[in-house]
């Protein structure tokens, strides 16, 4: 009797479990979770492994690719529940479960076509944690200028701190970064006058300026990844699922996922070439 490997069903020695091409696809940590997902996502008739929420066949050599194959926890921190899917929907999907970023998709599709802004009820983003676990880093301290006293701020045109350009508010989201003069444009862009607060630009939802817990707190995302002078007011949430895509590459991909979500069509791969993807070139060593 020919014995089989338990995720491909491949001939292997009676002595293993899985045949060397699954094996290498192990991790020491949560092994046993890992082969379960991979005999899920494995194609007997297109000998490879599917992404779980593109059902796009995952590169398994090239490391910095992002469709290569990685493997994520469904719900964020739960052992033992995990999926195999592209990098890039993994870096998407950031803490949100599987069925949040579904619904988050769906939205962020629907808010574009209709024009309007996001709908937040959609999720409950339960596992949040996003920028508020980072710790704040080191900002210059403002020099204040020694002429005539400026009395509306240069951004939102409110009351100035003595011999500053910026009102209160202003003058902590500027400075809370090394170039503070980058942030005054996208700022000055964001501002809505009648509201009296930063709107940001992927979603249409009024930023949180204090909590920084909240998946709507302030942050600045580059519209075409590390390109000077391209930045703009981002909601956490929305700029860590936008990654390294640029503005256009987000939609079209948003489109796509919300297009396959609803419908089960099959995600076209060939839509969008991840022209800002950035990844380190790292070899996998082979188990021997």
């Amino acid at each position: 009797m020919i014995k089989k490997c338990d995720i491909c069903g491949e001939p292997i020695s009676v002595y293993a479990k899985y045949c060397r091409h699954c094996l290498r696809h192990i991790p020491p940590n949560e092994s046993a979770a890992c082969a379960r997902a991979l005999k899920a996502a494995w194609n007997p008739i297109l000998k490879a492994f599917i992404c779980f929420y593109t059902g796009v066949v995952l590169e398994e050599n090239d490391f910095s690719s992002p469709w290569y194959m990685t493997f994520d926890h469904r719900i964020p921190g739960k052992k033992g529940d995990l999926v195999v899917c592209a990098r890039w929907v993994n870096n998407m999907k950031a803490t949100l479960s599987d069925t949040e970023l579904k619904a988050v998709i769906i939205e962020f599709d629907r808010s574009k076509k209709a024009k309007e802004p996001f709908n937040m009820a959609v999720a409950e983003f339960k596992y949040w944690k996003g920028p508020a676990d980072q710790k704040p880093r080191k900002r210059p301290v403002e020099t204040y200028h020694p002429g005539p006293e400026v009395l509306e701020c240069i951004v939102c045109s409110r009351k100035t701190i003595p011999h500053s350009w910026y009102c209160p508010i202003c003058r902590v989201i500027a400075w809370k970064c090394a170039r503070p003069t980058e942030r005054v444009a996208p700022m000055k862009a964001s501002w809505d006058k009648v509201r009296q607060c930063f709107i940001c630009y992927l979603t249409g939802l009024e930023v949180e300026l204090k909590d920084r817990k909240s998946p709507r707190y302030i942050t600045f995302d580059h519209r075409i990844p590390r390109m000077p002078g391209t930045l703009a007011v981002a909601v956490a949430f929305a700029n860590i699922m936008k990654t390294a895509l640029s503005d256009d590459e987000f939609w079209l991909i948003v489109g796509e996922l919300a297009n396959h979500f609803r419908t089960g069509k099959p995600f076209n791969r060939d839509i969008i070439k991840f022209a800002y993807w950035k990844r380190p070139r790292m070899a996998r060593k082979a188990r021997k």
